[in-house]
């Protein structure tokens, strides 16, 4: 393993030990995040990449793809979705509608819970797919699952939105009565639009922005410059997160890891 590629690797991180380590990868539509974990414990983080290393015969990290895991769980990020309530689904209402997602041949489609409330349907590209197929399909989740189950198991407040950041687009969601009430994700090439479509969903939710904390995960700086300033000026207060749901060195930003770290949630709710 080339440690320069890598945000951290566990001292006591063992090639012949892999049997007892589940990797995680979140995919993203260009690029991919990466931990291999010991039960709660992180033991690898690599650094963003590409998602096309993914297949890339070899790349570097296909030595760490090949280990023998005890587990894997691919998370996909996907922004093609529709959520439908549980109450309301069925495998009509699933193939319905898959069909407003623009599938093509080439494409897959996913259902699974979200959350204990509402199914989610969505679609991988091509390129999603090849990468995710690499371990078994039928094994893939709604990486937002994991992100959505750990702020709903701690006591949202009404007057908290959420966003998962990512390089080029972020998840927003929003909770009443501690169940998920608005879930969406939006593109954006500079933070002015991240705060434009964070203030357009609060409007359509019909929220005081002077009494909302806005909460950040994902691709946030600890001492965060890039975002707050200007949210900080629209809501009444901005925070990194605390939320995690992993043992992780204290030298790390857990914030930027909570969304992989959170996959086997995903996990164990579709396998429910």
């Amino acid at each position: 393993m080339n440690d320069t590629l890598y945000h951290y690797i566990d001292p006591g991180f063992s090639h012949t030990a892999v049997g007892n380590y589940t990797l995680l990868l979140l995919l993203g539509h260009a690029s991919y995040n990466l931990a291999i974990m010991q039960g709660q414990q992180l033991m690898v983080w690599r650094k963003t990449a590409p998602l096309s290393e993914l297949t890339q015969p070899g790349s570097e990290v296909q030595e760490v793809l090949d280990f023998n895991y005890h587990d894997v769980v691919t998370g996909i990020s996907s922004p093609w979705f529709t959520l439908v309530p549980e109450e309301l689904f069925d495998t009509v209402t699933a193939t319905e509608a898959a069909r407003y997602l623009d599938v093509s041949i080439a494409d897959s489609v996913f259902a699974q819970p979200l959350d204990e409330y509402n199914q989610v349907i969505f679609k991988a590209n091509e390129e999603l797919s090849t990468a995710a197929a690499r371990y078994d399909l039928q094994k893939v989740v709604f990486a937002a699952s994991g992100w959505i189950q750990t702020i709903a198991a701690n006591a949202p407040s009404e007057h908290q939105v959420f966003l998962q950041v990512f390089d080029d687009r972020f998840d927003l969601a929003y909770f009443r009565q501690e169940k998920l009430h608005l879930y969406n994700t939006f593109e954006y090439t500079h933070e002015d639009e991240l705060a434009y479509y964070t203030v357009f969903a609060c409007q359509q939710l019909k929220l005081d922005l002077s009494l909302i904390t806005v909460v950040l995960s994902g691709a946030v700086e600890t001492d965060d410059q890039r975002f707050s300033p200007l949210l900080n000026d629209m809501f009444k207060a901005i925070e990194i997160t605390p939320l995690r749901v992993a043992n992780i060195p204290q030298t790390l930003p857990a914030h930027q890891l909570l969304a992989l770290t959170a996959l086997p949630l995903c996990a164990s709710l579709a396998d429910a």
